[in-house]
């Protein structure tokens, strides 16, 4: 068991004073990651639409300046005339439309910052899943590299022995080629290492990392996790379809406002003038204040208002729909996550016991070897029972970390 945690927690290089740990990538994330900020400019472009949405209850000024010169004047009309005027207007009814669109706005505002925050937790978990994906492909080079050095120190015993005669040449061979296969696949670990690196570069919005040391986590398997299912319903998705449930309801009632009248009021003040300089006109005062209240009421629109509340009642039960669907989503990824947290713990047990016999089995066989009792083949098949033990069980130790950090996140503790 000490050999196991050795493995663990000291098979890499020295520790790094400097080196970056989780919770600083997890920080560089949050800022840096362009999903997230993606995320972000949605929501402040929802919080526009709401405070646009307000600007219906304010009135409205307007500041107006003709001038006209005509070459040809009909009867009644001059040669020259301007007007300017300052116009307040104020809409006073409007079928409640714009109560419908100021909650409307004010509801997706709200699903919005919820969507935002449930890409948040996405994204940190991505992180998590590529920070842990850099330290096992990392452990596995080494792995890759102690599989390398057991069949280089072979070769050289089994060289040793062909010229004293004691192995064939074809059992040379055989240990040379699988030398030079353990070179290819340690080569391939370091490709493998390098894409993973930049994967988690990309996550954090392109932080290079390439003089960063990746800090080693040190995961408390003695940790009990207590999960309560009724967290789900706190889910940033469910509320943000339910506030997106009503800001389409509330929009259904303001499509019924076609059936109602529209009240508007404006007060202008006007001045005139008989050239371009507003000074005053012949027949006219100088200046002219106008009140104007207007109702209209369309009473027939070609069924086309009909067609749009019909589609508005369609969209709440799709939205109805959609909220019970991610509802199901929800718990069916709890209960996925409930299950592979089960199975990564067995797993991590099994793994635990397979390294510890492959290391077990591998002394034997290289004893054995050594007295002659095994041959090359027996000594080649350990080598790679070893290495296959120590993969299964690195994977299966950060496997139970991330079924972990899954279950969390699905329940956003």
């Amino acid at each position: 068991m000490k050999r196991i945690k050795y493995l663990v927690l000291s098979s890499l290089v020295a520790t790094n004073l400097f080196a970056i740990s989780l919770d600083e990538v997890l920080n560089i994330s949050l800022e840096k990651n362009l999903d997230i900020a993606i995320s972000n400019y949605e929501y402040k472009e929802t919080k526009e639409d709401y405070n646009k949405s307000k600007s219906a209850f304010l009135p409205k000024v307007d500041l107006s300046y003709s001038y006209n010169n005509s070459d040809k004047q009909t009867p009644g009309q001059i040669k020259e005339d301007s007007t300017a005027s300052a116009t307040i207007s104020y809409n006073l009814f409007n079928g409640f439309k714009d109560f419908s669109e100021l909650y409307s706005t004010k509801y997706l505002r709200n699903a919005s910052k919820f969507s935002y925050n449930a890409k948040k937790q996405d994204i940190l978990l991505s992180t998590k899943e590529a920070y842990i994906d850099y330290l096992n492909k990392r452990k596995n080079l080494l792995t890759q590299e102690d599989s390398y050095k057991l069949f280089e120190n072979q070769y050289i015993d089994a060289k040793n022995q062909f010229i004293q005669g004691l192995v064939s040449k074809n059992d040379l061979l055989k240990v040379e080629v699988n030398m030079l296969n353990a070179k290819q696949s340690v080569i391939q670990a370091k490709g493998d290492l390098n894409i993973s690196l930049y994967s988690l570069s990309n996550i954090l919005g392109g932080y290079d990392l390439t003089n960063e040391k990746i800090e080693e986590l040190n995961i408390n398997e003695n940790k009990n996790f207590v999960y309560d299912v009724s967290l789900l319903e706190n889910r940033s998705e469910i509320k943000a379809y339910e506030l997106n449930l009503k800001s389409i309801k509330e929009q259904s009632f303001g499509s019924r406002n076609t059936f109602m009248p529209k009240v508007d009021a404006s007060v202008s003040y006007n001045k005139y003038g008989d050239d371009q300089n507003i000074g005053g006109r012949d027949l006219y005062p100088d200046s002219q204040e106008v009140v104007n209240v207007t109702a209209s009421w369309n009473l027939y629109n070609g069924n086309s208002d009909y067609s749009d509340i019909i589609k508005k009642n369609i969209q709440v039960k799709k939205a109805v729909a959609n909220l019970e669907k991610i509802r199901l989503s929800i718990k069916l990824q709890y209960q996925n996550a409930l299950s592979s947290l089960a199975v990564s713990k067995a797993n991590f047990e099994t793994s635990k016991l397979a390294l510890k016999q492959a290391e077990e089995n591998y002394t034997i066989v290289k004893n054995r070897f050594q007295e002659g009792l095994s041959d090359n083949t027996d000594l080649i098949d350990a080598n790679y029972l070893l290495s296959a033990a120590k993969q299964n069980y690195y994977k299966a130790y950060y496997d139970k970390y991330i079924s972990v950090e899954t279950l969390n996140r699905i329940l956003e503790k």
